[in-house]
């Protein structure tokens, strides 16, 4: 019997997405030397907390653009092709366009349980390479919910990981 933990059930989701779309565009090919949204600057020196403000935001806003220029699209690449192998399937033509597409969907589906604008940041934890950040939002019927998300470094900057993590 295989065991699912709740990324790799999250990931297969993503996955069954990614197979089934056809080819978009809008990426993070050229990475410019700044990220402005919501008055808010991200360089490569912004820190996790100031990268999930940024992200909330774009959340809020269904701004799928500015969510693809956050996904941390080496880490997310890797993970689909191990989703891949672990099903014995060749993988696909995997492109960094696509992969930030469905990352960017997954989390607007994700976050839609929760109202725009009633979500805030409540602790941030970094251990080198990784970070976490944790958040609680208000959902349609009121009650706060807490999830995480979670970045790696990717070329200097602070990127976000596929999926909000329930706690």
């Amino acid at each position: 019997m295989v065991r699912m933990t709740k990324r790799s059930v999250i990931l297969s989701i993503l996955l069954l997405i990614f197979v089934n779309w056809g080819r978009q565009e809008g990426s993070q090919q050229n990475q410019p030397n700044i990220i402005s949204a919501y008055g808010i600057t991200l360089t490569r020196e912004s820190s996790p907390r100031e990268v999930a403000s940024v992200l909330i935001k774009a959340l809020d806003n269904n701004d799928e653009v500015m969510l693809t220029k956050l996904v941390a699209i080496k880490n997310e690449m890797e993970e689909f092709k191990k989703i891949y192998q672990r099903y014995g399937q060749r993988a696909k033509k995997i492109t960094p366009e696509k992969v930030a597409i469905t990352t960017a969907k997954g989390w607007i589906a994700s976050y839609a349980i929760f109202e725009p604008g009633r979500t805030r940041i409540i602790g941030v934890k970094v251990e080198g390479e990784k970070a976490y950040v944790y958040c609680v939002g208000i959902n349609s019927q009121g009650k706060e919910r807490a999830f995480e998300i979670r970045m790696v470094r990717e070329d200097g900057w602070w990127k976000v990981i596929a999926g909000l993590h329930p706690k």
